[in-house]
């Protein structure tokens, strides 16, 4: 039972939650349409702006050409990327700033200035480097420096998700230059690209070339003095034991000399790296530079005299390779090797992660190119100690080998010191020979990392203006900025204007009365046709108009206002307004008129003893009335001027007293309501406005009622809800308000038409007709 209950209620809320939410939109539908030539005015001046700017640009065109990045060969082209595993996303990141590098952007403003013209055929000059009409001579050319600024602004990169593909897209207003820009850069691009790749292998290819040529004259030197010494003394030969000797240190000495090569070109290397991260942080490459570790040191020392011993044993006993002690031995210092570089590993990887603050993960994305630098000085340094490590071992066997070298008879050890330098130089230049070649080839074979899957192509269409896009933006841009407009508008907007301002701030709206004043020219008009004196104020639509909608809108609010209370019927209100010219005295005098319509008793009373103007809407003269009578010099039934139209009496203010609001309050104006309630069925006072003076919220304690008349875009809902507070601190009840000069047809729009023209038709309302029924009251 009480599920269900809750279930009602749920779906309770949920409709109350619709109804506002379907009810709040409809409002906002209905400010729209109300406030359509706003909106209407809005989108004209935002849709013509937009068409004139569309249909009045320059067409842009727009070539792009594909370049497929190899992040392989971007590894060779950036040495500080060696590492295994950089992050993809970074080399694209890094290649796309060297495409938006300055050089590049030079580079192509100084070929399109070369070029110059756009067609040599018809001497078209490109555009890009062409002054804007009107700021030079026609044939005349922009500096460097403004086509590099022009190739910046034309020339965009994009690179392509999920793939290594970076896209060069070129604007202009010509589709030929446009492609000629794409393609240029292009091709700028991946020509310093490949010089980029090459600057490595290129480098140490030359350093190599020029120990190859100095170690080839060293041994053509080493060869000469060999042959001279043999012609000089006729000794050509060695015995066997001297010529092992002489072949043993000449091989050590080129492994030396060979070490000293490598160790020369890692230098090299770690001095740029060193420079580079100078320039980033001094003090961190001075830190890094002073940095050692002693048991890294150590270690690598080990490690090459265990190195140097393999190579002297395989060297020194060629003869005994298939021996089991031979093999035994040389598995006995692979395996020291092999402990001893695998501790070294480790000590390697606690050494960097206690210099780096970001450790060994230089797979991580995140790695910056400060730690890759970093890293790579310390594994040249580490390389470098090891070098010199092995170098200090072969220097101490060389040390070994020359004492036995010495006891080589004196005759033969000059020969001996001639062969060995030769044969030493000899493998030392075969050894440079190699690497040079490798080197050679290797350079060759780098052909960058740029790959040109798609040339730019002359576009046929332009991408710039679009027609339909900017047309459609226009359309939607203008209605939504005049929708929003208005809408921003009527929330700021506090003046009561509809009936349903009226119930957005809690107010009753009885009835909307139409504006008058077409109206009141045809009576006007009709007046002056039948040559009879006027009497009575055309503002009396419900007297001259009976069936008009004016005069059944006054008949709505009679109705309204007779059965606010069902128990107890109202007979005497009071009707008021917020500030004066809002239509009071005009509501006042209809509303009577509509009551003596119905065959009932009417009193209608001017109580606006300050501005009064009730006698003018009746054609009565105003020298005696309500003042006169409270304060004693006449009776009621002297000042009421009875019968001024059927079923109703009209008294009016008198002379305009000192002191309004206490007569109001007196005794006898007590005296008089309670009198006339038992003469009239009802009565209506037409009282002061209730912002300017307390006249009115004074009488209308008396009454059953007050009726307030509002004035539709005049009045503002701040005074209603300041009469509202104050009536109910007086315990004077508000019967509700009249919204007076409504415009339908301009707060709703043609929505209404239909109904007014029902209006009209369904109440017989004819110009015609209702001429002759004036005529005929007009002569009553």
């Amino acid at each position: 039972m009480i599920s269900e209950i809750r279930s009602h209620q749920r779906r309770g809320e949920e409709q109350l939650f619709n109804l506002q939410h379907e009810s709040m939109f409809q409002q906002y539908v209905g400010i729209v349409i109300r406030r359509k030539w706003t909106v209407l005015a809005i989108f004209s001046v935002v849709f013509s702006a937009i068409a004139i700017y569309t249909f009045t640009a320059v067409p842009m065109y727009e070539a792009s050409s594909l370049v497929l990045i190899d992040v392989r060969e971007a590894d060779n082209a950036n040495p500080l990327s060696d590492a295994e595993g950089t992050a993809t996303a970074n080399k694209i990141t890094n290649e796309l700033e060297v495409m938006k590098s300055t050089s590049n952007i030079v580079s192509v403003a100084q070929s399109l200035l070369a070029r110059k013209y756009l067609d040599p055929a018809s001497k078209t000059i490109l555009p890009i480097i062409r002054p804007d009409a009107g700021e030079a001579p026609s044939d005349s050319i922009l500096s460097e420096q403004a086509v590099v600024g022009r190739v910046k602004k034309a020339v965009e990169f994009v690179p392509i998700r999920e793939s290594d593909v970076i896209k060069i897209t070129a604007k202009s207003s010509d589709p030929r230059e446009a492609a000629l820009i794409a393609n240029l850069y292009t091709a700028t691009y991946s020509s310093h690209n490949m010089s980029l790749s090459r600057t490595r292998t290129q480098a140490l290819r030359e350093f190599l070339e020029g120990q190859l040529i100095a170690k080839r004259s060293e041994l053509d030197t080493t060869e000469n003095e060999l042959q001279r010494y043999m012609r000089q003394t006729g000794i050509v030969s060695l015995d066997a034991e001297a010529s092992r000797s002489v072949e043993h240190l000449a091989q050590l000495e080129a492994q030396r000399d060979g070490l000293a090569v490598d160790k020369h070109s890692l230098q090299k290397t770690l001095t740029s790296y060193q420079e580079e991260l100078a320039r980033q942080e001094p003090n961190a490459a001075r830190s890094i530079g002073e940095s050692n570790d002693s048991y890294i040191k150590l270690l690598q020392e080990q490690l090459g005299k265990l190195e140097v011993q393999r190579d002297v044993t395989i060297a020194q006993n060629p003869t005994m390779v298939q021996q089991k002690l031979y093999s035994d031995k040389l598995e006995e210092i692979n395996s020291q090797i092999d402990e001893i570089k695998r501790r070294l590993d480790a000590r390697t990887k606690l050494y960097l992660k206690s210099v780096l603050p970001g450790g060994l993960d230089q797979t991580s994305p995140n790695s910056s190119y400060l730690s890759q630098l970093k890293a790579k000085i310390i594994d040249q340094q580490i390389a470098l100690q090891g070098i010199d490590a092995r170098i200090h071992a072969i220097d101490a066997v060389i040390g070994d080998s020359e004492r036995k070298f010495n006891l080589i008879p004196a005759k033969s050890i000059n020969l001996a010191r001639l062969q060995r330098s030769r044969m030493s130089t000899e493998k030392l230049f075969l050894l440079v020979e190699e690497k040079f070649n490798e080197a050679a080839i290797k350079e060759k074979s780098v052909f960058g990392s740029v790959n040109v899957v798609d040339k730019a192509s002359v576009p046929t269409m332009p991408v710039s203006p679009r027609i339909v896009l900017n047309l459609a933006v226009g359309v939607l841009l203008g209605f939504g900025l005049g929708m929003g407009y208005v809408l921003v508008r009527a929330m700021l907007d506090r003046y009561i204007r509809t009936p349903e301002d009226l119930k957005r701030c809690g107010f009753v709206p009885l009835s909307t009365i139409s504006t008058m004043n077409g109206e009141m020219k045809k009576i006007e008009q009709e007046i002056a046709a039948t040559k009879i004196k006027r009497f009575l104020d055309p503002h009396l639509i419900a007297y001259y108009r009976p069936l008009s909608p004016m005069a059944e809108s006054y008949r709505h609010l009679r109705a309204k206002v007779q059965y606010v209370h069902v128990d107890k019927p109202i007979r005497c209100i009071v009707v008021s307004s917020c500030n004066p010219k809002e239509g009071k005295t005009t509501t006042t005098a209809n509303l009577a008129v509509t009551f003596a319509q119905t065959e009932r008793k009417v009193l209608v009373v001017d109580a606006d003893m300050r501005r009064s103007s009730l006698h003018v809407m009746f054609g009565l003269r105003n020298l005696t009335g309500l003042n006169e009578h409270l304060f004693g010099k006449m009776t009621a039934d002297e000042v009421i001027q009875k019968d001024v139209l059927p079923n109703l009496d009209v008294l009016t203010c008198g002379l305009i007293p000192p002191n309004p609001a206490e007569i109001l309050g007196s005794k006898r104006m007590r005296d008089f309501i309670v009198q006339m309630k038992q003469r009239y069925d009802m009565i209506i006072f037409d009282a002061p406005p209730l912002l300017a003076v307390t006249d009115a919220a004074v009488l209308a304690t008396e009454a059953d009622g007050v009726l307030l008349v509002a004035s539709s875009g005049n009045t503002h809902a701040a005074g209603l809800e300041r009469i509202a507070e104050f009536l109910t601190s007086v315990g004077v009840k508000l019967l509700g308000v009249v919204l007076n000069r409504f415009d339908a047809k301009r707060e709703y729009g043609n929505t209404y038409s239909s109904y007014a023209s029902y209006h009209y038709g369904y109440y017989g309302y004819d110009l015609g007709d209702n001429k002759k029924k004036g005529e005929r009251r007009l002569n009553a």
